[in-house]
């Protein structure tokens, strides 16, 4: 369907105007099932095809299966065909069949874009016929009936014997529909035919006599003539309309104005009872249908219509029949706001059982992408006759975007359940009223009925549904059981790491806080203590009970406080808080204790009051939590990508952020997000308090009438110009070597690394400057030189090799780096690493590996605040840096230089200073002849690169992968979930280069030990197992790291590997994480103290002389402002001891001697 401008505009401001909030409450139950319901082997479980679907009981065991037929989204034939599916219904669960029954839906794929179960040959079996596009034949699946055992035989493609090739017109096929129309006794066929070109054009339907045998001759010239016409025909059925005992044709012509009707609108071809057609009707002139569906909705024996219209969706009451000749109707425009009026498929059932047809309309059209443009399924009421919205605009689980749908009893309980294809892989909802079923299925024998049943195979009627709340275990310290509730919660909320991050830091002081008020050696870092303004009081605790008691208590309800409020709104906030409530109760904790006095030693109350400070404090310290974290100023200034569509001619500059539209944007944390086009997340994040960012290390710019805070500014990246000149050969240059590395992407290409620490790691410095960054990397082979580590300095001994596939090596990186191994976005990585190595065998707990070996409890406590600072730190830097810089993905940049051709050969007719540079056997030129040319050779002079191919040619994500190969420039993706594609947020500066280096720094300083315990950390990614969009890897992999440096550097390099950074967005953000992991380290040192004597923690900013920067502590950065001062012999801000100078003796005396103290 290609729809004008103009009417695009018309049907959406209808759309808007009709969108009125609804009042109708609940009318029937549903419930989500498609995981225990279906079982997918040969397509994906997110498969993104276009969807029809179609049900029937094919091997007549008195279960209802399903046939899906699938074709790349949209009306232009850029992917190959696709398999279709075959469902058999396995009492109640829907299981994939199709190679084994219908073996030649994946050998014969097909463009399909409808399908029809009959039996053809009158054998009693059903048959399936596949209607077609893009001039591909119908096709026609015999059903094989049984064998002498009684099993089931299948389907066989009998086509090429039993249907004639149609040649009378070119086969763009939309509808199929079969029904006796002669009068033999056997179903003839029917096929509604579209044209794609609006400016002209008639297509002609088809009309296939069935002999009596199930062979078919195209027969429509002769018995229809010039009633076969159609403009745009996307649907069509048989049915007797007039009454006469015949069957007639319906179907619909749009769009477009062709002769006989000279008008769009709903057409009835009346039979003359011979199988002729002659005359005619046009039941819904100038309106503009896409779908229909002929039922008998008042029960008054006449066939009535409801009618998917572009405008507002109609239903058409008989009230007059002349056989032959003419139909009367009563036309109701419904106006119902829960469909947006685009043309999805309808269909009808009894769903509330009270005897009239209820329907359901699936609203995506099939020819406008993208799929999920804000559009939902919908189901109606028929209330004897008339049709009511009972659930309005509510955004139910149901409620999601459908290409298709069938209905039918999934389960035998007598209630109609939905199938649903949806943009992203499939539902099954099933309807939860077994009220209304006088006699249902009971599996189980328990008394309940399988419709009211939570767990159906259970005959115990008080048996309970297992619901999938956090659960931690018990044998840690208390700040380590609620930090991994707390990582279990961020799994379970919005993939947001700025968010995250200072969750992260918040709940680490408040544990770190409950412990150190009851010990007079350490200082709390948040009771006491301002943080741009606010302080949150605090008067002194003497515990009760034991300070071992007193800790556990005050950290449990303080963190039980604080998940409750943060993770209110969380997507899984339902189970979080289950997980929340059944860990106090494992404690023995009372929830309904909310007292905050702690006056009295009660380590309860000071919990509380720790919880109910840190919220008050997030309420206020510039993330705007209190609208959810909204954007306050920054709006993007590109218009957005739509990924599936080839190109980028919208962008306007390929220097900024783009968004991105997807039929369904999934985050890394694996939650649909709302909208088709997610905003940038956080650019304003720079204004957000922070932990150890100085003022010394900020820039504030200004955009718009608003202040980018910009700490540790790494000026501006690589910028492109469209004539070449400034830096735009390294924006060009470093976005190319992204394609590159996506070449790299094949375990099957021969290539073979040796991934140990004897091999990789032990990098030097790094380049400082823009010009030096690629230095660091290896363009043409992939990966960072580096010299390795000759010996394990745990055990004296050379690392052993390990070899293992490139490309297997990078897909593993590019998926384990991309949120975590359970999505606790990449600040959580960094904890569940440091949890890895907190539980490690060889770690011995010494604070930076001197002194006492503390208990699980102190080094938990310490670790997490020294950690959580520094995340939070650089999730403020970052964001504040990708806030004001605005910066572009490879996805943007890569599609949008290949719209201006290659910047390499001037003498070539494609040539443009601002294009993609040509690279033989990476990125080059398409020439005639070449597999990318086109038809008519349309490709022909475009940029090709040998790249990842992509998600689209995966049919099945757990058997299949992409591979590499030539792809047109202008359609690549990142090697990232079709879900997904890039984050959203600019790229300069990589959060993980950032986030990971400052891990790696803290790490290092806080254990005392560059290498992990044993002397190497590793992670094991299972083959044919761990990869998510695609099979793979093909061997086991483990991964490797000696120093947490080590595996911070490979963090880095997974960024590009998955196409989501060139390299000048990575080397600035390491140079960034080591400033800010090793400040936010020192200050929380300066908390610790060194357990050898009591610590006044009160602190006097300004009175204590080696405070140089007036922050209350005496840490690195008076040390940092010492050496800018030094030698200076007037007006000295570091002239500590007053004589006029700054020497080494102000070092000595006024801050080495109490570094790391707070000021008294």
């Amino acid at each position: 369907m290609i729809h004008s401008p103009l009417r695009l505009c018309l049907t959406f401001s209808l759309f808007l105007i009709l969108n009125a909030t609804s009042s109708w409450g609940q009318w029937l139950d549903w419930e989500m099932a498609s995981e225990e319901r279906l079982v997918l082997t040969t397509v994906a479980n997110n498969d993104d095809e276009e969807k029809d679907i179609w049900t029937a009981d094919l091997n007549k065991d008195g279960w209802m299966d399903v046939i899906v037929v699938r074709k790349e989204p949209f009306s232009a034939p850029t992917e190959p065909p696709k398999s279709d599916l075959l469902l058999l219904n396995q009492n109640g669960v829907l299981v994939d069949a199709t190679a084994t029954y219908a073996p030649e839906f994946l050998t014969n794929p097909s463009f399909a874009r409808d399908i029809y179960v009959t039996d053809v040959d009158g054998d009693g079996w059903d048959d399936v016929v596949v209607a077609n596009t893009f001039n591909q034949q119908p096709m026609l699946y015999m059903n094989q009936g049984e064998s002498a055992e009684g099993e089931w035989l299948g389907l066989l493609d009998e086509s090429a014997e039993r249907l004639p090739s149609l040649s009378s017109d070119q086969p763009l096929i939309c509808a199929i529909w079969a029904g006796d129309l002669t009068g033999n006794g056997s179903e003839d066929l029917y096929f509604v035919n579209y044209r794609v070109n609006g400016g002209g054009g008639t297509a002609k339907d088809f009309l296939l006599i069935n002999d009596g045998t199930g062979h078919f001759v195209d027969d429509g010239e002769a018995r229809m003539g010039d009633l076969r016409n159609s403009a745009f025909g996307t649907a069509g059925q048989i049915a007797d309309m007039d009454g006469d005992g015949d069957l007639d044709i319906v179907k619909n012509t749009t769009l477009y104005n062709v002769s006989p009707w000279n008008s769009r609108g709903v057409i009835v071809l009346f039979n003359d009872g011979e199988g002729q057609f002659n005359n005619w009707q046009n039941l819904v002139p100038s309106s503009s249908p896409y779908m229909f569906e002929v039922v008998d909705f008042n029960g008054d024996g006449w066939l009535d219509l409801y009618v998917v219209d572009d405008g507002s969706d109609k239903v058409l009451t008989a009230t007059s029949r002349t056989p032959d000749e003419s139909l009367g109707f009563d036309v109701v425009n419904l106006g119902f706001s829960s469909s947006n009026g685009f043309g999805g498929n309808v269909h009808a059932a009894d769903l509330d059982l009270d005897g009239d047809i209820d329907v359901v309309v699936s609203d995506v059209d099939v020819d406008i992408p993208p799929c999920n443009s804000g559009r939902r399924m919908a189901i109606y009421e028929n209330q004897n006759g008339t049709f009511a919205d009972p659930y309005g605009n509510t955004n139910f689980d149901w409620v999601t975007n459908s290409y298709d749908v069938a209905l039918l009893d999934i389960n035998n309980d007598g209630l109609i359940d939905i199938f649903s294809g949806k943009c992203q892989g499939y539902d099954i909802v099933m309807s939860a009223n077994c009220a209304l079923v006088a006699s249902a299925a009971d599996y189980d024998l328990d008394g309940v009925p399988d419709a009211c049943d939570v767990c159906p195979t259970n005959p115990d009627p008080d048996c309970s549904e297992d619901i999938d709340f956090p659960v931690v275990e018990t044998g840690h310290s208390m700040a380590r059981q609620w930090n991994e509730m707390l990582l279990a919660s961020i799994r379970g909320d919005f993939a947001r790491p700025t968010v995250h991050a200072r969750n992260l830091w918040h709940s680490s002081m408040l544990m770190w806080d409950a412990w150190s008020v009851m010990d007079p050696g350490s200082c709390p870092a948040f009771l006491g203590m301002d943080y741009d303004g606010f302080t949150a009081p605090f008067d002194g605790f003497e515990p009760a009970n034991s300070p071992a008691e007193a800790r556990d208590e005050a950290i449990a309800f303080g963190m039980y406080r604080f998940l409750k409020h943060r993770f209110a709104d969380a997507p899984d906030a339902d189970n979080l808080m289950v997980g929340y409530d059944l860990h106090m109760t494992t404690l023995g904790y009372d929830i309904n204790f909310t007292d905050t006095d702690y006056s009295n030693g009660d380590g309860r109350a000071l919990g509380n009051h720790l919880a109910a400070q840190i919220i008050a404090f997030g309420m206020q310290d510039g993330a705007n939590e209190t609208n959810n974290f909204a954007n306050q100023s920054y709006e993007p200034v590109n218009e957005p990508l739509i990924v599936d569509l080839p190109g980028n001619a919208s962008v306007s500059d390929l220097n900024r952020w783009q968004p991105l539209t997807l039929d369904l944007f999934i985050d890394q944390s694996g939650n649909a997000i709302p909208g088709e086009t997610p905003p940038f997340l956080s650019p304003e994040w720079g204004q957000v308090t922070s932990w150890a960012l100085h003022s010394d290390d900020l820039t504030t710019y200004s955009r718009e009438g608003f202040d980018y805070q910009v700490y540790h500014d790494p000026g501006p990246p690589a910028m492109h110009t469209n004539d070449g000149s400034g830096t735009s050969d390294l924006y060009a240059e470093s976005h190319s070597m992204v394609a590159q590395w996506s070449g790299m992407l094949d375990p099957t290409d021969g290539v073979m690394w040796d991934i140990s620490p004897g091999a990789i790691g032990n990098r030097g410095a790094f380049p400082t400057t823009l010009a030096t960054y690629g230095d660091l990397y290896d363009a043409e082979n992939g990966g960072s030189p580096s010299p390795g580590h000759a010996v394990n300095p745990a055990t004296g001994n050379p690392y052993a090799a390990n070899m293992v596939p490139r490309g297997d090596y990078a897909r593993v990186l590019a998926e384990f780096w991309a949120d975590g191994p359970d999505s606790e976005t990449p600040p959580g990585h960094w904890f569940t690493i440091l949890n890895y190595v907190s539980d490690h065998p060889d770690l011995v707990k010494q604070y930076q590996g001197e002194g006492d070996v503390l208990s699980d409890l102190e080094w938990d406590v310490k670790s997490y605040l020294s950690l959580g600072s520094a995340m939070h730190d650089c999730a403020v830097s970052v964001w504040g840096t990708k806030g004001w810089y605005d910066s572009s993905r490879p996805i943007t940049a890569i599609r949008g230089m290949a719209e201006l051709g290659q910047r390499t050969d001037a003498s070539a007719s494609n040539f443009h200073p601002g294009g993609l540079p040509l690279i033989p056997g990476s990125i080059e030129t398409v020439e005639a002849g070449d597999a990318l040319a086109g038809q008519g050779g349309v490709n022909v002079g475009k940029i090709k690169l040998w790249a990842w191919r992509g998600s689209s040619v995966i049919n099945n994500v757990d058997t299949e992968f992409a591979g590499v190969g030539w792809v047109l420039a202008e359609a690549w993706e990142p090697y990232q979930r079709p879900s997904f594609v890039s984050p959203n947020f600019g790229g300069y500066v990589s959060g993980h280069s950032t986030f990971s280096r400052a891990a790696a720094e803290v790490l290092t300083a806080f254990t005392g030990d560059a290498y992990f315990p044993g002397g190497m950390g590793t992670f094991e990614a299972p083959a044919n197992e761990f990869l998510v969009f695609e099979d793979g890897p093909s061997i086991d992999i483990e991964l490797q790291w000696a120093t947490y440096r080590d595996a911070s550097d490979e963090c880095s390099l997974s960024r590009i590997y998955g196409g989501i950074h060139p390299y000048f967005d990575d080397v600035p953000g390491r140079l960034m994480g080591i400033d800010i992991g090793l400040d936010a380290f020192e200050r929380s040192m300066s908390f610790f103290g060194d357990g050898s004597a009591d610590v006044d923690c009160t602190p006097d900013p300004g009175t204590c002389s080696g405070d140089l920067d007036n922050d209350g502590f005496i840490v690195i950065g008076d040390v940092l402002m010492f050496l800018g001062d030094f030698g200076c012999t007037s007006n000295c801000v570091a002239d500590i001891n007053g004589d006029g100078s700054v020497t080494v003796q102000d070092l000595l005396d006024g801050i080495l001697a109490a570094f790391g103290e707070p000021c008294p």
